[in-house]
């Protein structure tokens, strides 16, 4: 005969007294978070276009690190299509500016 029904998560809501704070708090942490973008120098630039070079003539795949909105990202993918007049490459049909990207290994 137990008559025990679990409340769930509504047992917790004290704990959450204040209203929002959750989410000025997890905003918070977002902003604190942020980084400024790298700056590359002229020897990366240069290995991460011959990087690029060699994975578009052997069809490689590769990992590419771009910088958006205050973090790093990361993908894997292989290079279908390169754009010089909009400056953008495409990577699994997913564009990046050429800007944004920080550095291009082949896997």
């Amino acid at each position: 005969m137990n008559n025990y029904v679990d409340r769930g998560i509504i047992k917790w809501a004290p704990f959450d007294g204040l209203a929002g704070f959750n989410d000025l708090y997890n905003d918070l942490k977002y902003q604190l978070g942020k980084k400024d973008k790298p700056l590359l120098s002229e020897e990366q630039l240069y290995y991460m276009d011959i990087t690029l070079k060699e994975a578009v003539i052997n069809n490689s795949e590769v990992m590419i690190t771009y910088y958006k909105n205050g973090y790093l990202s990361t993908l894997f993918g292989y290079i279908t299509k390169l754009d010089d007049l909009k400056r953008l490459i495409y990577l699994d049909a997913i564009p990046f500016k050429i800007d944004q990207i920080v550095s291009i290994e082949l896997i």
